[in-house]
């Protein structure tokens, strides 16, 4: 291939009920291994609440994530290409050398950010027990939540579906899609919301249902708005 060209990061825009669809196959997905799914996901659970124990096992924990999440993503994909899944599936990506690098990377810059979050969080917190909560640190906080989940929500998919490396361009990737897909994004997050909520009467018993569902249904979206395209230009990704 001639040197000029390079693999992009196409994203694509969907419509605002997009959403549906995946809620339709997340669902279709997870009546293939319900039993597998729900342990995946108690394990998920538990190594997150072991995380908050300690600052170490706060710093495992984080460094564990990207793989797991790779590990989940990688279930999904088996079951849509009609293969079987096992619980161990979810701790395959930590035997591939080839993301261990970018995953740490990735890991690292999502501690990084939180970092400044954590500190806001801390003080609103001692303002809401002085009862003197500042509006625009509040602002502050949303506006710095947001920002960091844009940048890092597909950030994990890019690195290990679409081989990119680039710290840099999987942020400006991640970025742009949840940017360009806002819209569907809101429906997605109020509908999950809604569903979350439905399990109160159950004593959130029923996250054990809605919370694999709901990840499912998330990676199903970076399926509509990647794709990989070659290209004789120097951005790294491109918008359709």
């Amino acid at each position: 291939m001639d040197k000029q060209f390079k693999v992009k990061l196409i994203v694509r825009r969907v419509d605002a009920l997009a959403c549906l669809s995946w809620f339709k196959q997340s669902w279709a997905i997870f009546m293939q291994a319900p039993l597998v799914w729900v342990l995946m996901f108690i394990t998920l659970g538990f190594i997150a609440l072991v995380s908050q124990l300690h600052p170490l096992t706060a710093i495992v924990g984080i460094l564990l994530n990207p793989f797991l999440t790779a590990g989940v993503y990688k279930s999904v994909v088996a079951v849509q290409q009609k293969q079987s899944i096992q619980f161990v599936n979810l701790f395959q990506p930590l035997q591939e050398a080839a993301c261990r690098a970018v995953f740490i990377r990735i890991a690292a810059l999502n501690m990084l950010a939180s970092i400044p979050l954590s500190v806001l969080a801390a003080e609103l917190l001692v303002q809401h027990q002085q009862q003197a909560v500042s509006g625009a640190l509040v602002l502050l906080f949303v506006v710095g939540f947001l920002l960091t989940w844009m940048v890092f929500a597909y950030a994990v998919a890019i690195a290990y579906f679409l081989q990119e490396r680039r710290l840099l361009a999987i942020m400006q990737a991640s970025f742009i899609a949840c940017w360009r897909n806002i819209t569907a994004l809101v429906v997605f997050g109020l509908l999950s919301m809604g569903l979350i909520m439905l399990t109160m009467p159950t004593l959130f018993i029923g996250l054990l249902l809605v919370i694999p569902l709901l990840n499912i249904a998330f990676f199903l979206s970076f399926n509509e708005f990647f794709a990989l395209q070659v290209k004789p230009t120097d951005d790294a990704v491109l918008e359709v």
